[in-house]
């Protein structure tokens, strides 16, 4: 298994060289410029069609966030610049989840820069906008599971050359912040009290898989796969307790055709059985992590079997996100 990487803060480029993560053609996607949250007008750089979406803090090496929306990327966007539109109120976490992780990092860093006596830029009310934060996006023409499959390659390449996650991606959150509930449940997060345990969300990801291999092989991605096994309740019921990532495949062709994980990967697979699968015979192979996990490590972790399997492929697996929209 990979060693846990840390989580350290954006810092300033250094190198003088752009990661190609930030670039316009990064991986062979027409990408807008970047654009800053407040703008004004450069904003129509946003496309107004389904896509893909990155989101950084201004001079730093790091993205924040990478997505994809079925909807206009112009209006997904906007929306969420507008739910990180007050510095005092940490927006609910519907209708975008990821808004108050960002809400969290740029309060920080906000708060960080006026602690240090710099000026901050923009408007002089007691609201600013969320300047230090910008956003670039592609279109791209495909239903849900292609959007989703080209979502986690990005998350994948991205891993492989930053050797960690973006900030708010995973269900990663700041670690001094609770995160606000959905707005039905009507419970406001913010910033932790100092005698309050740091959020589990925060604690550290885990570095990237090694890129190595095809989907299926005993050693694919530097994991041991068991052989292949009959999707059986017997089967599934051996299979040792602790959380853990599983594949499904096709039992004819031995192709993948779901990737997962689970807290516990023996009960996920029982209940994988008790499913219908158009009829098909399956086969399943695991990798248990251990007792219990962090729960976006494991999602990390199996983002990056999907983005490899997409890579090889230019699909993702077949049941992957066939609910999804």
């Amino acid at each position: 298994m990979p060693h846990p990487a840390g989580t350290p803060e954006p810092q300033p480029p250094g190198t003088g060289r752009e990661p190609s993560y930030f670039s316009e053609d990064w991986l062979g996607l027409d990408w807008s410029p970047w654009v800053p949250f407040d703008a004004p007008r450069e904003y129509f750089y946003i496309p107004k069609a389904p896509g893909v979406y990155r989101i950084r803090a201004t001079g730093n090496e790091a993205l924040l966030t990478i997505g994809e929306t079925g909807q206009s990327l112009h209006k997904k966007i906007s929306e969420l610049r507008q739910s990180l539109r007050r510095a005092d109120l940490m927006p609910w976490s519907d209708p975008h989840d990821v808004a108050p992780c960002l809400w969290a990092y740029w309060v920080e860093w906000v708060t960080q820069r006026n602690a240090e006596g710099q000026p901050e830029p923009g408007d002089d009310d007691e609201t600013p906008g969320p300047v230090m934060l910008e956003c670039s996006a592609a279109p791209l023409d495909a239903a849900a599971p292609g959007r989703k499959g080209m979502e986690a390659y990005l998350l994948y390449q991205y891993r492989q050359e930053a050797g960690e996650s973006p900030l708010c991606s995973f269900g990663r959150f700041h670690p001094r912040y609770r995160k606000s509930s959905r707005r039905c449940e009507n419970r406001r997060g913010g910033k932790l009290e100092d005698h309050q345990q740091d959020n589990p969300a925060g604690f550290p990801g885990i570095g990237p898989l090694e890129a190595t291999g095809h989907p299926g092989d005993p050693g694919w991605m530097g994991l041991e796969w068991p052989e292949w096994q009959s999707l059986t309740a017997d089967a599934a019921r051996n299979v040792p307790p602790g959380a853990g990532l599983y594949l499904l495949a096709d039992a004819a062709t031995r192709e993948i055709v779901y990737i997962g994980h689970a807290a516990a990967v023996a009960a996920r697979l029982m209940e994988h059985q008790k499913k219908a699968w158009d009829d098909r015979e399956l086969v399943f192979s695991y990798q248990i992590t251990g007792p219990v996990a962090i729960p976006h490590t494991l999602r990390e972790l199996e983002t990056d079997l999907i983005g490899s399997f997409y890579e090889q492929n230019k699909k993702a697996p077949e049941y992957q996100y066939r609910s999804s929209r």
